[in-house]
């Protein structure tokens, strides 16, 4: 299309790889909002794992609840570390696509996870408005599609390595 000189931002014919840029840059800001999203919907599920009777004993005493608790720390803890990385490789000026990837596509699918799981441990009180599980159910579903869908950044992993421009391990080249 056809944009004023004055309206163009970057150099012209250049506009797509300037796009790529922002888009990119924004890629790791998607899970570092994952993790707070997970942390407190995973604390409000322990609390309510701990506060909930059933047949004369909390909830948190039934190991499906306590695999369900145990599960989501861990996945909430790698993501954590994913996004530090991606976070640093991009404070030192370096080619950030492929961390910011694999930051994204596992803190947005551990999101996902850890909040249908405290669906689960909340029951049907989860799934009603009282409580903003249901909402964060639906918000965190969009985390895998936009700023890239999962598919996506499989492809730029995936490319990465093929082609070499990242090793095996996340090692920095």
């Amino acid at each position: 299309m056809r944009v004023p000189e004055r309206n163009v931002l970057g150099e012209i014919g250049k506009g797509f790889e300037l796009g790529m840029q922002w888009i990119g840059r924004g890629r790791y800001l998607i899970p570092a909002a994952a993790l707070g999203i997970a942390e407190r919907s995973l604390q409000m599920a322990v609390d309510y794992a701990n506060t909930r009777q059933t047949f004369g004993k909390p909830i948190g005493a039934n190991q499906a609840i306590q695999w369900m608790i145990a599960d989501s720390e861990t996945e909430l803890e790698a993501a954590r570390w994913l996004v530090y990385k991606a976070a640093w490789v991009v404070d030192q000026g370096w080619d950030h696509r492929h961390s910011s990837s694999m930051a994204k596509l596992y803190g947005a699918n551990m999101v996902n996870n850890v909040v249908d799981r405290v669906m689960q441990i909340h029951g049907g009180m989860g799934y009603t408005r009282e409580l903003p599980i249901e909402r964060w159910y639906r918000q965190v579903r969009l985390m895998r599609i936009y700023e890239g869908t999962d598919e996506m950044q499989r492809l730029i992993i995936s490319r990465d390595l093929l082609r070499g421009y990242t090793k095996i391990g996340g090692h920095l080249a």
